[in-house]
């Protein structure tokens, strides 16, 4: 079988890159960052819709753009965004539900 690297090059670097590719285990604990600040996000969602606290909603919305903008880049922040804000009135939903009972999504 013929080895289809030059000699300038190894297995973790591509043609025209000066550094080698990152690694499996930097791109893993990134996931699981984003994923642990995302969830962060959505708990204080959660307890600022028990609490009744308008402002906490509101600050804990507006980070979450901001940290989806980072996390997603801008080009999808729309949609991560628009897909967060369907979470966030399933939660808001799920508790006045949960608080007041089938009757409250009566008119």
């Amino acid at each position: 079988m013929k080895t289809r690297l030059r000699r300038h090059q190894t297995a973790g670097v591509r043609s025209g890159q000066r550094w080698p590719a990152p690694s499996r285990a930097r791109h893993r604990f990134r996931s699981a960052a984003e994923l642990g600040i995302l969830a962060g996000l959505l708990l204080a969602v959660v307890a600022s819709v028990m609490a009744g606290s308008h402002a906490t909603l509101l600050a804990s919305v507006l980070g979450a753009w901001l940290i989806l903008g980072a996390i997603v880049g801008l080009r999808n922040v729309l949609d991560a965004g628009c897909f967060f804000m369907l979470l966030v009135v399933g939660v808001i939903l799920v508790v006045d539900l949960a608080a007041n009972g089938p009757a409250s999504l009566l008119p």
